[in-house]
């Protein structure tokens, strides 16, 4: 990714995960993160990697999130000194999921067996 791609979206991360904090009311008992953004060459479009957990929510959340995906643009324009906002667009980060099978597999793989 080019540096300005970069820039921007470390941007985008701080702006929309105090956005998120501020603006939007999520479940109760729900952590919502934007852990990763990824922003195309030519700006004009930007992935959110969110985490979000529990795991079980992340339906609720998603649906909350995309009503409010405009106005999270309009507030994100505001912010930034490019001449256009990216598209948002949004992805679920399942790298904790994938950590915890992980982790799973391997407490099994050294749980000793037992011995009858």
């Amino acid at each position: 990714m080019p540096k300005r791609a970069e820039q921007i979206a470390e941007v985008i991360q701080r702006k929309l995960n105090d956005f998120f904090i501020r603006e939007i009311e999520f479940p109760r008992d729900s952590l919502v993160t934007i852990t990763n953004v990824r922003v195309t060459p030519d700006l004009k479009h930007a992935i959110l990697l969110l985490s979000i957990l529990p795991i079980t929510k992340t339906g609720t959340v998603l649906k909350i999130i995309t009503k409010r995906l405009g106005q999270a643009r309009r507030f994100l324009s505001q912010q930034l000194t490019a001449r256009q906002c990216p598209e948002l667009k949004l992805a679920v980060d399942d790298f904790a999921l994938k950590n915890r099978k992980i982790e799973k597999l391997l407490a099994d793989i050294k749980k000793p067996e037992s011995l009858n």
